[in-house]
């Protein structure tokens, strides 16, 4: 009985420094280590009829948006409430984020805040675990989404998307 606790303690911390790793990963630019966080064959749906298949293609995205953009310098990302329930060698986990965007070139000086959620399902490889799917969604944001969304990345959302800015 107490090593299933601390078999599923250990998942949950596990889970729990991914998901902040994720937030470390995107904020410090280390692309190279998003394997470490998704699966190869990771599916993403960023809402609003957007979505992608496959870690390269993802953060291809992630890097067009954050990495790549005269548009935004420094990023923040801060986790809260997070829910964890493991199930065998998969698992989902829940928990909200704010993402602070300090801008750059034509958006010095403002700021881009979006409070939302990550909604992660995972499973156990022998490296450990990855996220194979993830719901992303953006409950709330203020200032210019051109310093995030703005530029050829436009072309990377949906017809309709408030994202697909200049377009």
């Amino acid at each position: 009985m107490a090593t299933d606790a601390l078999t599923l303690f250990m998942d949950h911390k596990e889970i729990e420094d991914k998901v902040g790793l994720w937030c470390r990963i995107v904020d410090t630019h280390a692309m190279n280590r998003m394997g470490e966080v998704f699966a190869d064959d990771i599916f993403w749906d960023y809402g609003k009829g957007t979505t992608e298949q496959g870690l390269k293609n993802i953060t291809h995205r992630i890097e067009a948006h954050l990495v790549d953009t005269p548009n935004c310098s420094a990023t923040q990302h801060r986790l809260a409430n997070m829910r964890i329930d493991v199930n065998g060698d998969e698992a989902e986990s829940e928990a909200y984020f704010v993402g602070v965007h300090a801008g750059a070139g034509e958006y010095e000086g403002k700021t881009l805040l979006q409070w939302g959620n990550y909604n992660d399902f995972w499973k156990r490889t022998p490296d450990g675990w990855r996220i194979s799917r993830r719901i992303y969604r953006i409950d709330i944001s203020d200032g210019p989404m051109g310093i995030v969304y703005g530029g050829a990345t436009a072309d990377m959302w949906q017809a309709g998307d408030d994202r697909r800015v200049g377009r």
